[in-house]
């Protein structure tokens, strides 16, 4: 898969790159829209029905303990599965004990007679977790974003869930369709406390917080229709002497446009930039020019990038502008297909 650089024209590549170049250089006009930014914490709500929820928990809990994380609330049975060499089990009836499936860690509330029996520790973001509720409930988790690649186990059914837009998810067909390790209707969604097949996956829409079966045919590093990858493990480290890329790729066969929003603390905002290198008509010679984003809030719409195509982004801390210690933002990324992902950055100055 090439990957094209905003710091450079390859051939082939022109008129994409100067529609590229025309949203770099917009940063500091028009095109760069501000919001507000009073997020300092996130957080995700759990709608529960009575019986079983499979429930995709985005929010990385302040509180992990589970028996304080549910605490006054009708939550009695949390469980979730950790992958291992064996593959992951499918458990179709979730009343039946998941004790005896193996990779199964449950959480019972201590209420319950078997509450001795827990051997689920901690509840984070980023997973799947199977959730029985007594009655109806909405339960709010804060926290910070769970962040991690899914690791699919080869040729078994996994237990997952992916951030999407809500309203406005992807059909199953329009998540799965880049991945032929995915693409096909062996996905299951709990319905009624009841695992039903996904018959038309052109049909049905995803659901955010929600968590579903799936099938992987082999091997698969599948993370959804625009791979967003960091260097460093889904996340960025800006200092005053290095830097960070964010690249895009697009694993459909069709174009995918996306939006890149900026969310930060306004009494601690992190100032951004992005060299550029352009070329000096009249020298001939190249230069280096850093095109700043606003250190808030901000929204940047990217053009549409081409099917197999992939773009890098290079991000750098604008030290002057920095306050002392360190600095916490998140980049939300999110596309036309409705699909979310997000990267933490973490920004310090070097004294």
């Amino acid at each position: 898969m090439k990957i094209i650089s905003p710091f450079c024209v390859p051939a082939g590549f022109s008129r994409w790159s100067r529609r590229w170049l025309a949203v770099v250089f917009s940063l500091t006009g028009l095109a760069c829209s501000t919001a507000r930014a009073d997020v300092v914490g996130l957080s995700q709500t759990l709608s529960l029905t009575p019986g079983w929820n499979a429930v995709y928990l985005e929010i990385d809990p302040s509180v992990t303990d589970p028996a304080a994380l549910f605490a006054g609330t009708p939550v009695d049975i949390v469980a979730t599965f950790t992958p291992a060499s064996r593959g992951q089990q499918f458990v179709r009836n979730p009343s039946a004990a998941m004790l005896s499936a193996y990779g199964w860690a449950v959480w019972y509330a201590p209420t319950r007679s078997d509450g001795f029996l827990s051997s689920l520790y901690g509840v984070y973001g980023g997973k799947a977790y199977l959730i029985h509720a007594r009655t109806n409930a909405s339960v709010t988790v804060t926290g910070s974003v769970g962040v991690g690649a899914t690791a699919w186990t080869p040729n078994a059914y996994n237990f997952v869930g992916f951030p999407v837009a809500s309203p406005g998810a992807p059909t199953f067909l329009q998540f799965f369709r880049g991945s032929s390790a995915h693409n096909h209707n062996q996905i299951y969604r709990l319905v009624n406390g009841t695992w039903r097949k996904v018959l038309n996956p052109a049909t049905e829409a995803m659901r955010a917080g929600e968590a579903f079966w799936i099938f992987c045919r082999g091997r698969s590093d599948f993370q959804g229709p625009l791979e967003v990858s960091t260097t460093l493990r889904n996340a960025l480290n800006l200092t005053s002497r290095a830097g960070g890329q964010v690249v895009f790729r697009n694993r459909t066969d069709h174009p995918v446009s996306f939006l890149l929003e900026h969310i930060t603390d306004p009494a601690r905002p992190v100032p951004l930039s992005t060299p550029v290198k352009t070329l000096d008509e009249e020298s001939g010679a190249i230069r280096t020019v850093s095109v700043h984003f606003d250190a808030g809030h901000f929204q940047q719409a990217f053009p549409p990038l081409e099917a197999g195509r992939a773009i890098r982004l290079p991000l750098a801390l604008r030290t002057q502008e920095a306050a002392p210690g360190g600095l916490y933002s998140l980049l939300k990324v999110t596309t036309d297909l409705g699909t979310i992902a997000y990267i933490p950055v973490t920004a310090t100055r070097d004294e």
